[in-house]
């Protein structure tokens, strides 16, 4: 995981590749998952800003802290995981992408054929 210059926090940068995590299934449900420390040093930023993006997981209910043994994916982490991403895509990255394609011209049919090039290869 590498740390872009943008205007998203830190925290929030080291939450979202948790996310990510959990949605590729890198990270499953029940799974220990990096301590701070280890991947703050990964990462190289502070272990308290790994907590800080810990805490925002756990109040997601992405994550889970067993006591005296570390931070896991809860059981219903990939759940949550998933509900987050779809409001986020329906309620904020859609609405921004509908409206690029209206700017650049391109209609519902054309957006269809560049998703699926060779429709009749797919069976």
């Amino acid at each position: 995981m590498q740390i872009q210059p943008t205007n998203q926090g830190i925290y929030r940068q080291i939450a979202d590749f948790g996310i990510e995590q959990v949605l590729a299934g890198i990270w499953s449900n029940g799974e220990k998952i990096p301590s701070v420390r280890q991947l703050a040093m990964e990462v190289g930023v502070n272990p308290n800003t790994v907590m800080h993006a810990y805490d925002y997981l756990k109040d997601l209910n992405i994550i889970e802290t067993r006591r005296g043994l570390g931070f896991f994916v809860s059981s219903t982490g990939h759940k949550a995981a998933v509900a987050l991403r779809r409001s986020v895509f329906l309620e904020e990255e859609l609405p921004r992408f509908r409206r690029t394609l209206d700017l650049l011209g391109i209609d519902t049919e054309e957006l269809i054929q560049m998703l699926n090039p060779n429709p009749e290869t797919d069976n």
